[in-house]
């Protein structure tokens, strides 16, 4: 297969090629991981030295960490999951840039070494050694995740929790720690948004299920079905949501964040029982299209509530 991939990379144009590296990092995926990040920087604003939105310098220091947590560590784990995937993608989505042959293996592995390594030099550049741990920390879940034979994502009770803690938790921590030390506070919360994304990952194994099975990964479609699978992952998600909105009242006394909360947990109720009834690709969609935007505004709104811009 590597050998077929190469030579069809030669017959590629250049500009295929270069899209095709761009395409292996996956650049819908920084922007997650990247906000979140600016969501721990926005946490630790309550602080001496914390975030101050009116610093152009700050601005240029939670940029630079977004930049290390999205295109760069986001980027190498998506990179070097696709090349350990190729034989999956082959079966659940061939347009992907190894199997459809416009990248080649080596140029593959050129591609999250050269992310892998940016990565961990930006981290460098902030001089604070807990952010570069916790970029080293990140490349290394990334690492076990997706190579053999530990390969985290073959398993389902590993799997989403380590992307849960690589894409959520490590990138809101390495944010506030950019301007100000960790708090118990801003930890906690930024476990609970990574508890949550799990939850979205246990939703997101119902579309390979099919190439999951042939090829031995262990996801909990794989495990349960999909019916079950939709329960799980809709209690997780559920359940982090709320136990947000009862740390927003027991330790901010914020009622109207909590109320909030609450209306996105029952907002995408509706679509969630379509996605119940009928598990389809249409429905799938239609459900992240009604929670999503949900999500990203309860990460939004928490890390306002920790920096303590509301009630102050």
């Amino acid at each position: 297969m590597g050998d077929m991939i190469t030579t069809t990379e030669q017959r590629v144009p250049l500009a295929k090629r270069i899209r095709g590296h761009i395409e292996l990092a996956d650049p819908v995926t920084w922007i997650s991981p990247a906000m979140i990040c600016m969501c721990g920087a926005i946490a630790s604003s309550v602080q001496a030295g914390g975030f101050d939105a009116s610093n152009g310098r700050h601005w240029g220091l939670a940029l630079l960490g977004a930049l290390m947590i999205g295109p760069l560590g986001t980027g190498f784990s998506q990179s070097i999951n696709d090349y350990y995937d190729r034989e999956i993608d082959a079966i659940n989505d061939p347009s992907r840039p190894i199997p459809a042959g416009r990248v080649s293996l080596a140029g593959a592995r050129l591609n999250w070494l050269f992310l892998g390594a940016s990565s961990f030099l930006v981290s460098l550049l902030f001089g604070r050694p807990l952010i570069t741990a916790l970029a080293v920390f990140g490349i290394i879940l990334s690492v076990i995740y997706s190579v053999p034979p530990i390969k985290l994502k073959k398993h389902y009770w590993l799997g989403p929790p380590a992307v849960g803690v690589g894409y959520v938790s490590i990138s809101w921590m390495a944010g506030h720690i950019i301007f100000a030390p960790l708090t118990w506070q801003s930890a906690i919360v930024a476990c609970v948004n990574g508890g949550l994304t799990a939850g979205l990952l246990l939703l997101n194994d119902i579309k390979s299920v099919e190439g999951d099975r042939q090829h031995g990964l262990q996801s909990l479609a794989v495990a349960i079905g999909v019916h079950k699978t939709l329960i799980v992952a809709y209690l997780v998600i559920n359940g982090f949501e709320a136990l947000l909105m009862v740390l927003a009242i027991v330790w901010w006394g914020s009622y109207w964040v909590a109320a909030f909360i609450l209306f996105a947990i029952m907002a995408p109720i509706y679509s969630q029982v379509k996605l119940y009834r009928e598990p389809n690709h249409k429905n799938f969609m239609r459900y992240l299209i009604a929670s999503n935007p949900f999500v990203a505004i309860i990460q939004l709104v928490s890390a306002f509530l920790v920096g303590g811009y509301f009630g102050r």
